[in-house]
């Protein structure tokens, strides 16, 4: 028990660094939405959010998400000529996958929607993978304070460039995408230097073994994070297909406040996959995992519901009133997203198993579902057609990953507490749809629900935190209990 008790408190001290350290990349875009939804019209946030989720996809295409590789590898590796081999082999591929990028240009370019961005959109992919690979090869070092800070500098850049260029320079989406690629490339070469990378570019070192394992790794992450990201991704390219640009700007900002609750879990997604490593052959691991996953589950379930109680408010205060629509779509989109993070803490066992085929598999389901359900029901029902076939994919995707993962590790869980949630989750989203006569009755009806959440995780949350108490006042609790 207190070896559990001391890597949970591991766990949560890395959760508390990586909360800073993806305040760059994760919480500005939160912060930045007012901004972003004045000075840009629905069409173009449309346009900008389609330009920018085309990077995204290219990205893991043309790095085979070495960056991934850089992180498990970094983690097993103890003396600087491992490290070496590794950054090596990571730079390696990224050079030759620019390179190939480079040559498929052309035919991107025929997309309309990417047409007189071209360029700035190859620079995108190009200094978005660099960063990454330099952030995961950090964070595999355990250099995770160094993380941190390169989080909180990217946050300062980014914010200075965007009101420099979208509010001084009033330069729409040019702006957007310009402040993307230089916080980016700002943050690599930080990175580069305070982190001293410079000493692990070695030509010399570079391990054709340990390249083959790298990739062999990394590319059916590659294809899982493509997967995952089609999933997520596809209804607003399918959009823009039946509904055009300005639909498709309204289902980007539905999903500004789902990202608060990925926003959060992400920082402690990135903790937990070094834990799920590090302690990856431990005899406590199974009880761990169980115990994680209940607190870590209670947490998402009380917080989900908080934001469905304030989903309304929310959205008239913090997005501009042309996007207001959204708040119809958000709800079910909020749902779907506690979903999305269960799936990849479960997927952090087939990164410490280093059993990525199975991930690929899994995650094969949810492109398969999703895209078949968009196509079904976004002509009919648009962005609400949209958002109920992203739910279904997660949701099915979570039950088969929940039970395809124990096999691998025998961690427990409990079903009705996972369905009666899940319940409750979705009496308020549908809630959220009615208009009532009084506005008093829709928060009363929220209130009630979740109090009920509350009631149900309890437990849970308190565990946690009684296993962050100091070992003195928690001696204290249980002798006044006694």
């Amino acid at each position: 028990m207190a070896s559990e008790n001391k890597n949970f408190k591991t766990l949560m001290a890395n959760t508390l660094i990586f909360a800073l350290g993806s305040f760059g990349s994760k919480i500005l875009v939160l912060i930045l939405v007012p901004l972003y939804t004045a000075c840009l019209t629905p069409a173009e946030y449309g346009t900008v959010d389609l330009i920018a989720q085309t990077a995204n996809i290219l990205i893991p295409i043309f790095t085979i998400s070495i960056s991934e590789a850089a992180l498990r590898f970094g983690l097993d590796s103890k003396e600087i000529k491992d490290y070496k081999k590794v950054y090596t082999v990571c730079l390696s591929v990224y050079v030759l996958g620019m390179a190939a990028m480079a040559l498929i240009f052309p035919i991107i370019s025929l997309f309309d929607y990417v047409d007189g961005y071209t360029v700035i959109l190859y620079i995108y992919v190009c200094t978005s993978s660099l960063r990454q690979i330099n952030m995961f090869f950090t964070r595999g070092r355990g250099k995770v304070t160094l993380f941190a800070i390169d989080g909180i500098v990217c946050t300062l850049v980014m914010l200075l460039l965007d009101i420099l260029f979208l509010v001084g320079f009033d330069m729409g989406i040019e702006g957007y995408l310009l402040a993307i690629i230089l916080s980016d490339l700002i943050s690599s070469i930080f990175l580069f230097t305070a982190g001293r990378l410079w000493r692990f570019v070695s030509p010399r070192s570079f391990d054709k073994e340990l390249a083959k394992s790298m990739v062999k790794y990394a590319a059916p992450l590659m294809s899982t994070n493509l997967l995952w990201l089609i999933t997520s991704i596809s209804d607003r390219f399918i959009i823009r297909i039946f509904h055009g640009e300005y639909l498709t700007g309204i289902n980007a900002i539905a999903y500004k406040i789902p990202t608060i609750l990925t926003t959060i879990f992400t920082m402690f997604s990135q903790a937990w996959n070094m834990s799920a490593i590090t302690e990856n052959g431990s005899s406590e691991r199974e009880k761990f995992y169980t115990d994680v996953f209940r607190m870590c589950s209670a947490f998402m379930y009380v917080l989900a519901c908080g934001i469905l109680l304030l989903i309304k408010p929310i959205t008239q205060i913090w997005i501009n009133e042309q996007y207001f629509e959204s708040y119809l779509y958000s709800p079910l989109l909020t749902l779907a997203t506690v979903f999305t993070c269960f799936n990849t803490f479960l997927g952090s066992v087939y990164i410490a198993e280093k059993k990525t085929k199975h991930s690929f598999y899994t995650s094969l389901v949810a492109g398969i579902i999703n895209i078949i359900l968009n196509f079904a029901l976004i002509p009919s029902f648009g962005i609400y057609g949209a958002a109920f076939a992203t739910f279904v994919a997660y949701f099915a995707v979570f039950f088969y990953r929940l039970y395809d993962t124990r096999r691998i590790i025998r961690y427990d869980f409990s079903m009705p507490k996972i369905l009666v949630n899940t319940a409750v989750m979705a009496a308020m989203v549908i809630v959220n749809q009615i208009t009532f006569q009084y506005w008093w009755m829709l928060y009363l009806i929220l209130g009630v629900l979740f109090i009920i959440s509350f009631a149900l995780n309890i437990k849970d949350l308190w565990q946690a935190l009684v296993m962050l108490m100091p070992e003195k006042l928690k001696a204290k609790l249980i002798r006044q209990k006694g």
